[in-house]
């Protein structure tokens, strides 16, 4: 970090040597007088460039004023620290103590003491330091640096409009919450166009930055850019907050990420911006997101407004803990669900424009007219901000009296001007333009990513450079164009890119030219993440939407299913990405031609759905995919899948018969693999169902049909023995058949099977007594499991965990893994982990002596085993009939 160091010279000649140590000791690069002028006498030029370079300033001041340079009012040194404090560069102010003794001499005080003696007055508006000695004030300065702020780290940097106006209310309020509420975050909520990132922008970098409120570290963080997915989030976040080197390979797992950040944050006073959440709700997680107004398809769960990824959820609710002290603003269209009814989180709803603002940005955009005028024509919006910046744009670019304020009556949008996105006062932006800009920037809406120039020119049929440049500007005046002058990338407000994109002729050849254009952009040549695999995945968008479904899905074969797949276990992005192949519903027909395709998506769409925690929608893909498939072979496999993800959601009679019915036909066509698979699977479903006679049967006849050679296949019948023996409450044989199952998997290195059976392993040692053991296999299990994200296993194995603390009477750390694993169960739906969780929690809260809860779990128990999982029915009611009997007694 760059320090600058501001002081007048002479009087000051030992200390500005000891803050130069004092800095370079820290690890910081000393900036002043020293490094660019002579420093033997005064400096008379004020170098403004060599501030602005700086990361922060020190201000030391005494009784010396400095030198005024010519043409200048004010010193060099007041100079110094107004413009650091005009660029929004933190200063940090050292007043000599007014009781430390200090020469009289010339050198050392002014004669005349009105000017330093103002200056210093002024100063006390901040947070001062005091000093004496230059001893020390070494020490005091060399401390203070290390909680100096640092330059914020922005993803990316918000290109935000000219003039910028009011908002004060709501900037004073954040500025409040940051300051001294005690809520770890704040969510501005609001329709599209109403300002959300704007304000927030706007706070950060001309409130916030430079102030002595700026906290030490800074990140902005938009899920706006397509390559801001959670997982990015947690990388970049831990690169800029830790303090020290980070071992990423102690950080395997997204859990372990989660933990690592959650740590920091809690134990430092940081801010985080998290801008446009809604792109990681369900409503908005797809790949036309971009093109995606306020729509929203609403569900009974509110489910709509979840994350898409539960450990994105987890955190935001993290981040809402009582011991946070880092601040959270989020600012969404929607408000995430995973934040209901949590105290940590204020919310605040973003509503219309104040009146007063509004005129001043109507009279900075360059409109002139009355106050009585203006306010009509703003009222006539609804005060709506985007619409605001959309009129005035027009008003000020009308072509027959520009920047009149009665021109907005030639557009006369009152009443239905008032649409709830400024959807008419779009269509007038739209209408003020001649056809061939309207045609460009509908072209432009195409680009779902902010654009560079290159991307531009593909669409420029204007001519030269300047006159390209020409268009651009005017379409920046209007509002409608957004310009990231740092990184010269041009890009459109969500809410102007869906109307023009709306509006764009032809779409199937523009996304035909954007397809020729991403094709030659080439892979990177490591791939060392989904992002990486950015352009592959435009390609991919561009080829569906000239309506080149199969060329499509080839693309996504060749290119991303085997990478996505197995590489990174990334379920979410197959998903997102198969979806797109049913632009009419995943359960409508497909734009895909090839019947067999058709199948092929459907089931590894599915397969995605159930690996990343979402069985149920899971089902209906499968029951589509079997009923195209002629196959028989493909059949009785997808039988089996589909029966797979009934299990998982409870529905046992179902999932039974789809088993036996997939047997049958292999035993049709003589297809032993998968009949063996097929019996393997029942049996778990026959335990489940109380059923052990049968469900031993099943596993006999697995075992004698199955290749001994498949250690793999092997291993996986032993971890349902050991499963079934738990059920059973047979402690012996789990343990002895988890052992096997654990033996064979260590072999055949299948990951999932390792982390089956070490969590059997551990619930076995668990009814056995041997805590220590049980310990040892569970941790081990989550470890591996949150490494790979394995969703099906962390709440079982979060469940034994609560079980193992129970039994080591570390009762609270049992009720977080149990209320941790509940979550994850209701949110996936896993309605036989449900029951077992909520049998776990009626046992606890019982012990505690709260029968009221106790109960009231134990409802809920017996409620979800009616699916047919006897052994936990007779666990529930059991619990039941013992609530029943210490209420009396309590009663008594």
């Amino acid at each position: 970090m760059k320090i600058f160091v501001s002081s007048t010279y002479l009087d000051l000649k030992e200390y500005r040597v000891k803050a130069w140590k004092a800095i370079e000791d820290s690890g910081n690069e000393f900036v002043g007088m020293e490094t660019f002028q002579s420093h033997t006498h005064e400096p008379t030029e004020f170098c403004p460039e060599k501030v602005e370079e700086c990361d922060a300033l020190v201000l030391i001041v005494a009784y010396r004023y400095g030198n005024i340079p010519d043409g200048q009012t004010i010193s060099i040194t007041q100079l110094e620290y107004e413009h650091a404090l005009k660029n929004k560069i933190p200063v940090r102010i050292y007043l000599m103590d007014d009781k430390h003794p200090w020469p009289s001499t010339p050198d050392f005080r002014d004669k005349n003491q009105e000017s330093i003696a103002g200056f210093r007055n002024s100063l006390k508006k901040h947070t001062c330091s005091f000093y004496t000695t230059p001893e020390e004030f070494y020490d005091k300065l060399k401390l203070d640096i290390q909680k100096f702020p640092i330059p914020p780290a922005y993803y990316p940097v918000y290109p935000i409009h000219e003039n910028f106006t009011g908002r004060k209310q709501e900037r004073e309020m954040l500025t409040n919450w940051l300051r001294k509420d005690s809520h770890p975050m704040l969510s501005l909520i609001a329709m599209g166009g109403m300002g959300k990132t704007a304000l927030a922008w706007h706070w950060l970098t001309e409130d916030i930055k430079g102030s002595d409120e700026q906290p030490r570290k800074i990140l902005w963080w938009s899920f706006y850019d397509s390559e801001a997915g959670f997982d990015r989030f947690l990388r970049k976040a831990i690169e800029y907050f830790s303090e020290d080197e980070v071992d990423w390979n102690k950080l395997a797992s997204t859990r372990d990420k989660m933990e690592f950040l959650h740590k920091i944050l809690s134990e430092n006073r940081y801010l985080m911006v998290l801008d446009g959440v809604e792109r990681v709700l369900r409503n908005y997680y797809n790949l036309g997101s971009p093109y995606q107004g306020d729509e929203i398809k609403k569900d009974d769960r509110g489910d709509f407004r979840s994350c898409i990824e539960p450990n994105c959820g987890m955190f935001l609710q993290w981040l809402t803990s009582g011991d946070m002290k880092t601040k959270t603003l989020l600012t969404s269209r929607l408000y995430p669900k995973e934040l209901d009814g949590l105290a940590g989180c204020l919310r605040k709803d973003l509503e219309q424009m104040d009146k007063e603002d509004a005129f001043e940005f109507f009279q900075r955009q360059g409109v002139r007219g009355t106050r009585a005028e203006i306010e009509m024509a703003c009222e006539s919006v609804g005060y709506h901000p985007l619409s605001l910046r959309l009129l005035s744009g027009m008003i000020v670019r009308d072509y027959k009296n520009p920047g009149d304020i009665k021109e907005w009556l030639k557009y006369n949008p009152i009443p239905e001007l008032k649409g709830k996105e400024g959807h008419n006062i779009l269509e007038l932006a739209y209408n003020a333009l001649d056809k061939k800009k309207q045609e460009f920037i509908s072209k432009l809406a195409a680009f779902r990513n902010p654009m560079d120039w290159d991307a531009i020119v593909i669409f420029n049929e204007f001519g030269g450079e300047e006159k390209l440049n020409k268009v651009l500007l005017e379409l920046m005046d209007r509002g409608l164009l957004f310009w990231d002058k740092k990184n010269n990338k041009f890009d459109l407000h969500p809410i102007v890119r869906k109307y023009f994109y709306d509006r764009l002729r032809n779409k199937e050849k523009v996304h035909t030219d954007l397809r020729y254009y991403f094709a030659i952009i080439p892979e990177s040549e490591k791939i060392e993440s989904v992002v990486d695999l950015t352009p592959v995945i435009e390609l991919y968008h561009h080829t569906l939407r000239a309506g080149r479904y199969d060329e499509a899905r080839e693309l996504f074969c060749d290119r991303l299913a085997v990478k996505l797949y197995y590489r990174f276990g990334a379920y979410q992005t197959i998903i997102e990405l198969l979806r797109s192949l049913f632009p009419q519903g995943e359960d409508k027909p497909s734009g895909l031609r090839d019947e067999s395709a058709r199948a092929w998506t459907m089931n590894l769409l599915a397969i995605s759905y159930s690996l990343s925690g979402q069985p149920r929608r899971a089902v209906h893909l499968y029951e589509n995919q079997i009923a195209i498939r002629e196959n028989k072979i493909n059949v009785a496999i997808g039988l089996n899948n589909l029966s797979l993800a009934r299990f998982q959601i409870g529905e046992l009679i179902a999932a039974e018969s789809n088993y036996m019915r997939s047997i049958e036909i292999c035993r049709e066509i003589n297809f032993e693999f998968v009949e063996a698979n097929g019996h393997h699977e029942l049996s778990r479903v026959l335990a489940f169902q109380g059923e052990f006679k049968n469900s031993e049967l099943e596993s006999s006849i697995a075992m004698k049909m199955v290749d001994q050679t498949l250690k793999q296949q092997i291993g996986t019948i032993f971890a349902y023995r050991s499963l079934s023996a738990l059920l059973m409450s047979n402690a012996e044989e789990a343990l002895e058949y988890a052992s096997k199952a654990r033996e064979l998997a260590d072999a055949e290195k299948v990951e999932r099977d390792i982390i089956e059976a070490e969590y059997l392993l551990g619930a076995a040692h668990l009814m056995n007594g041997n805590l220590p053991e049980s310990e040892k296999h569970l941790i081990e299990a989550l470890i591996r499991d949150r490494k790979i994200n394995l969703v099906e296993y962390e709440p079982d194995i979060l469940l034994e965990l609560a079980k193992l603390r129970f039994k080591q009477n570390r009762k609270p750390e049992a009720l977080k893994f149990a209320l941790e694993a509940l979550q994850i169960a209701d949110r996936c739906e896993y309605r036989l982990k449900q029951t077992d969780i909520q049998n776990f929690l009626s046992k606890f809260y019982l012990d505690a002596d709260d029968i009221a809860k106790a109960r009231e779990h134990g409802e809920i128990a017996k409620e979800r085993a009616a699916c047919g999982y006897v052994p936990a029915m007779e666990k529930a009611e059991k619990l039941l009939k013992d609530i029943q009997l210490k209420g009396s007694s309590v009663y008594d």
